[in-house]
């Protein structure tokens, strides 16, 4: 009897009780959520600060930055391979003032415009200093900025040592001895590097009596730019008297941007415009091009000869400098007004249809002209907004952090 009884409660424990349980699933006391139903759920609004695009809520209210109330974010846009489209009706567009471009082929110029300094040719300046210590006597230029011609007499110098050395050279002609070719060059070279002239020694072998004052000569046709002696000075060989410079040629120092140095290569054209004086179009050509940057500009100097016979061209003076690099045909270029430029990226909007628009990243190469290279990113034909881009820009910006704060991560674990 009591194994009967205890085979029945087996039963009643380990399948009836089961079998009830399982036909009755809204009694357990552990129910299992199906994934599909959060993913179905109402799709909820959501809500932006017109001024602080990261403060978005599901429900109206004030910005907790700044106040301001938030906006409704229409669900006009859509979603293509992670890139999100904007819609903007005709008439927002023409409040916008929305104008746009085609991505085209064709020729751009390597064409530098920029500024440049006149200065006067290093090759053309001269300084000056006595070769023998001495007093200046006869003193003819005064004035800074005086204009001396080739020959000008430009002061007089008492020197002993200039004395002796023409005494020892008179010497050697005395009770009319002949002198070897050999002493008497000796004596003309020794008189010619303390500063006299062949044309001066001649004369002194002529007359047989030393100058006491001897007089030195302007070069060539120069500007003195540099005066440092009066009349009655006492001079040294270190003390440098004066400065004279050529104002046949000047040159023309213009800086070239670090982006630009591979355009400019030695014997390319430039032109110059020099409005203070009326001149324009004045041809000179890249001379050289100098080893390193500017630290503070971060420019490269390039110099350019120009010819100043008339002497039209004053140094300091300021040139607008076109210097013409050569041309890159066949390149896929945009307007620059249509780049939207910033730390990380450069980026376009890209006309989809007539009322739809996307931004999209490009590579840029060179600038010149104000038109664009593109590298990567566009076709040729394609349509770019150039004007009103950065409120659809904003736009798309906004959208796309909205749209990955609100996709479903897929957590499920997989076996």
């Amino acid at each position: 009897m009591e194994s009967e009884t205890m085979k029945l409660y087996i039963l009643i424990l380990f399948v009836i009780f089961p079998s009830l349980l399982w036909a009755n699933p809204q009694h357990s006391e552990i129910e299992r959520v199906k994934p599909e139903l959060v993913l179905n759920s109402v799709k909820q609004n959501h809500y932006v600060c017109p001024m602080h695009s990261h403060i978005v809520k599901t429900h109206p209210g004030k910005c907790p930055i700044c106040g301001m109330d938030l906006v409704l974010i229409e669900d006009n846009a859509d979603t293509q391979d992670d890139q999100v489209t904007v819609s903007v009706s005709g008439q927002m567009q023409q409040s916008m003032a929305l104008t746009s471009a085609k991505v085209m082929r064709s020729t751009l110029w390597r064409y530098i415009e920029t500024f440049g300094e006149i200065n006067y040719d290093e090759n053309g300046i001269y300084h000056i200093h006595p070769r023998a210590s001495g007093w200046i006597e006869n003193l003819q230029v005064k004035t800074l900025g005086e204009e001396v011609k080739k020959g000008q007499l430009l002061y007089e110098i008492y020197s002993p040592d200039l004395v002796v050395a023409q005494d020892d050279y008179i010497s050697m002609f005395q009770n009319h001895q002949q002198v070897a070719d050999q002493l008497k060059q000796r004596g003309r070279t020794r008189l010619k590097l303390l500063g006299m002239t062949d044309k001066l020694i001649d004369q002194l072998e002529t007359r047989k009596q030393s100058f006491f004052q001897v007089p030195y000569y302007a070069p060539y046709d120069a500007i003195v730019t540099e005066l440092s002696i009066g009349e009655g000075m006492f001079v040294k060989p270190e003390s440098r008297i004066m400065t004279l410079s050529n104002l046949e040629r000047v040159w023309v120092l213009a800086d070239v941007f670090e982006h630009q140095m591979d355009w400019v290569r030695t014997g390319k054209w430039a032109e110059f415009d020099l409005p203070a004086i009326g001149v324009y179009g004045a041809e000179g050509q890249v001379e050289y091009i100098y080893p390193a940057l500017d630290e503070k500009t971060r420019t490269l100097k390039v110099r350019l000869a120009l010819d100043n016979s008339n002497h039209q061209f004053k140094p300091a003076m300021i040139a607008n400098v076109r210097i013409y690099g050569g041309p890159k045909e066949e390149v896929l270029n945009i307007p620059v007004e249509a780049l939207i430029r910033t730390e990380k990226q450069n980026r376009v909007i890209v006309k989809v249809s007539d009322t739809s628009f996307r931004a999209v990243e490009v590579a840029i190469g060179m600038i010149t002209q104000g038109r664009a290279e593109v590298i990567s990113g566009l076709n040729e034909g394609e349509i770019v907004v150039t004007s009103g881009q950065f409120l659809i820009d904003s736009e798309a910006n906004i959208r796309s952090a909205i749209l990955k704060m609100t996709t479903p991560v897929n957590t499920a674990h997989q076996h």
